[in-house]
């Protein structure tokens, strides 16, 4: 069995006079969305920067895919893979980003509205 010397610090943060009140255990009433990206995969993965028919700058970093309007600074994500994205290619407005794991994923999306064309 693994030893867990955080536990003991776990519970003594709590103090003993503590009564936890109704709503306590319940999730915040909050949402996250991304707003802009910064950083570029580079390390371990070439040539996965172009522009699409529209101008746009698609590329990917982790597991999403980007769509970077430089005149207006934008971006527009895609949100599909669930590990790192190390593959891509693309064509006119299409693109094509394939990931890391047990269990890949190859997307096939239109960068000019972000939609999911196809996954394998």
């Amino acid at each position: 069995m693994a030893v867990k010397p955080w536990v003991g610090t776990v519970k003594a943060t709590v103090p003993s006079s503590y009564n936890p009140s109704k709503g306590d255990s319940d999730e915040p009433e909050a949402n996250l969305e991304l707003e802009y990206v910064y950083g570029y995969r580079t390390h371990d993965t070439r040539n996965n920067l172009r522009y699409n028919n529209n101008g746009e700058v698609i590329y990917h970093t982790a597991a999403v895919g980007i769509s970077l309007n430089t005149k207006q600074n934008t971006q527009r994500f895609l949100f599909e893979h669930t590990d790192d994205i190390v593959c891509f290619d693309s064509f006119e407005n299409k693109v094509v980003t394939g990931q890391l794991g047990r269990r890949p994923i190859i997307c096939v999306w239109d960068s000019s509205d972000m939609r999911t064309l196809a996954m394998f």
